[in-house]
């Protein structure tokens, strides 16, 4: 069986209010962590804020 018939790779059209409601957590969560950062000096609470920040961007 080819990979492409064994299921298919398209997008939902409705990704429903738990996705919305955990990106924008997610977005939230971010914002806390990188002024967070920004206020204690930490490299290690921006850092992880620029990698939820990425994750949030590729939603």
């Amino acid at each position: 069986m080819l990979h492409d018939q064994a299921h298919d790779h398209t997008a939902p059209t409705d990704l429903g209010s738990a996705f919305r409601w955990a990106v924008g957590r997610n977005t939230a969560y971010v914002i806390v962590e990188a002024t967070a950062g920004v206020l204690t000096g930490s490299l290690a609470l921006l850092a992880d804020a620029a990698h939820n920040l990425s994750d949030v961007a590729a939603c």
